[in-house]
């Protein structure tokens, strides 16, 4: 007899590109059914940037779509939901024109906070909230504990500042 294996001691599924085209399809099938692929769409990790977590993009010829997704977002230690509202978002713009080569519904893609309100309404809540709790408690210092910092010189600046004040206008004592 065959039984179910406990999901707590499942390993975890490496986050590939191939596993971004999965979660796409997933909610495409799921959350946006009514939304038509009126071309070839692409996802992909993309560079890992410090303010934004995704991207979409139609091609000149509008034959192409690619979403890139921030790879910082593969690690395993971000919640699968980051990931989901994360691209249900990029497909939010695609079902609005922006990305897609479908009629503009709105002039702007963030009018009127109108993507957590569709993703709202097509059964997102839960995984919008804990979207937004995680990136609001834990992006930043996330960002930071990955992505090493440049010294651009002006680290300890302040400091520089101050001590060259009280040592004088050249650093000759003062």
């Amino acid at each position: 007899m065959l039984s179910t294996p406990d999901p707590a001691l499942a390993l975890p599924v490496p986050r590939t590109d191939h596993w971004l085209e999965t979660e796409l399809n997933f909610l495409w099938e799921s959350f946006f059914p009514d939304i038509p692929i009126v071309n070839q769409v692409e996802i992909s990790f993309a560079r890992p940037w410090k303010s934004r977590l995704g991207l979409i993009r139609l091609s000149e010829s509008g034959s192409h779509t690619y979403i890139g997704i921030n790879r910082l977002l593969s690690d395993l230690q971000v919640p699968s939901q980051v990931i989901s509202i994360t691209i249900a978002h990029e497909l939010v713009h695609y079902s609005h024109g922006f990305g897609s080569p479908l009629p503009r519904k709105y002039k702007h893609p963030h009018c009127g906070a109108i993507v957590p309100r569709e993703l709202a309404s097509r059964g997102l809540t839960a995984e919008l909230q804990v979207f937004k709790e995680w990136t609001s408690r834990h992006w930043y210092s996330f960002y930071f504990s990955i992505v090493p910092q440049r010294d651009n010189g002006r680290s300890g600046g302040r400091f520089w500042r101050y001590e060259s004040r009280e040592r004088g206008r050249f650093g000759d004592s003062a």
